[in-house]
């Protein structure tokens, strides 16, 4: 029984510390850091690559967003990646580039992929094209603030910056599956404002990261490149800095066939990831390999399993002294951590993109988010075993 009591404690440990311990604790984190003030003087050339398949009907508006950023406009260059569309997409942009060829304005070039490879792929054939030292990588479905180069830039000041994440934003948080995924990166936003005060941020988004072109080259066999990118810059010893200012809005799936295919395509590149640096995270040798992504991206591989194991432990133990007390103090213990996370969350988030207040009905809503994730996650692990995935593009169409 002593070995049953303490696989629970472990067990519910880890629930509580995956769940609510370790964002709070960086909410905690981010609440007392105090930003360094950046150098806005300081703007090195960019080059923004836009990697696209068949996105005729948003591909206009995103380099019509891109050509308005406020930032020099001979100092960044925007490269659309065609990867093998079957639509009109590079007719559209082939029109815009000759439509923008003025002096005043970013250098817009279109590069054609000889077949379809995937996104990865399409970010290395960008990159061989690109002229600045610093590539900013983004989604075609995204629209970004006007400020994002001004934030993110300055941060390159720093030798010690090898890249910089922007924040995603849900810009349809009114629509009741993209409002779970929006609270979701809520969360995000509290994390990875903690890990850039304590070391570096787990990882960027593939929305919006820049990074230094030279210190990495794209994994086209893995399915969340950005992901893997921000590994391969940490273990070059560069950290990773957030930068909330720097937003980028982007519709979130509004179908649930559309929320699976996009969940499950992340977690089965987040295996892929732990696996291929498995070495690396063994044995640690850095806050990031110890703590930030063990807590933020490792424990939730695995916690079906984890989850799973409380009930399994109750069903051997058949012991109502040892089931009660530990389920009233796991739940008690959870709802406090839970309660401090949403005021952390409510402080550090601005009132202008604040969050949604939590009531008892988006409680529920969390729950059924939760639960399907564990579920796409288990399909991640079936598919990861038996090699049933592929890097080539599987985009939700109800996020266009």
């Amino acid at each position: 029984m002593i070995v049953i009591i303490i696989l629970l404690c472990v067990f519910s440990f880890l629930v509580i510390w995956q769940f609510v311990g370790y964002p709070s604790l960086m909410g905690l984190i981010a609440l007392r850091w105090s930003p360094k003030k950046k150098d806005s003087s300081y703007e090195p050339y960019v080059s923004i690559i836009v990697p696209a398949l068949n996105e005729e009907k948003v591909i206009k508006r995103r380099i019509d967003n891109l050509l308005q950023l406020d930032y020099p406009g001979e100092k960044y260059e925007i490269i659309v990646v065609d990867d093998g569309s079957a639509d009109n997409t590079s007719q559209i942009v082939e029109e815009l580039v000759k439509k923008h060829q003025t002096n005043s304005e970013p250098c817009l070039k279109l590069v054609r992929a000889r077949e379809r490879k995937g996104k990865a792929s399409a970010i290395n054939l960008g990159k061989q094209h690109a002229q600045g030292d610093i590539i900013l990588v983004t989604d075609a479905n995204s629209l970004f603030d006007r400020n994002v180069l001004k934030e993110m830039m300055p941060h390159f000041e720093d030798p010690n910056i090898g890249a910089v994440g922007g924040r995603y934003v849900v810009s349809n948080p009114e629509n009741k599956i993209a409002s779970s995924e929006s609270f979701y990166w809520d969360l995000e936003y509290v994390m990875l404002r903690g890990e850039s005060a304590l070391q570096s941020a787990c990882f960027f988004n593939g929305s919006i990261n820049a990074w230094r072109g030279n210190i990495i080259e794209v994994d086209i066999k893995v399915l969340s490149e950005d992901l893997e990118m921000a590994i391969q810059i940490r273990r070059a010893g560069y950290k990773i800095q957030y930068e909330p200012e720097a937003v980028a809005n982007e519709p979130g799936a509004t179908t649930s066939v559309d929320q699976i295919k996009q969940r499950k395509r992340t977690a089965i590149g987040t295996l892929q990831c732990i696996f291929k640096h498995r070495a690396y995270f063994l044995l640690p040798r850095d806050l990031y390999s110890l703590l930030i992504f063990p807590s933020h991206k490792g424990l939730a591989m695995v916690s079906p399993f984890t989850l799973a194991a409380i009930p399994v432990l109750y069903i051997i133990a058949r012991n109502g002294t040892i089931i009660i007390p530990h389920l009233v103090a796991t739940i008690l213990a959870f709802a406090l951590m839970f309660g401090i996370l949403m005021l952390l969350r409510a402080r550090l988030m601005k009132p202008e993109k604040g969050a949604e207040r939590t009531s008892v009905l988006s409680i529920f809503k969390i729950a059924h988010y939760v639960l399907l994730n564990e579920y796409i996650i288990l399909l991640a692990w079936r598919d990861f075993l038996f090699g049933k995935h592929s890097v080539l593009w599987e985009k939700a169409e109800s996020t266009r």
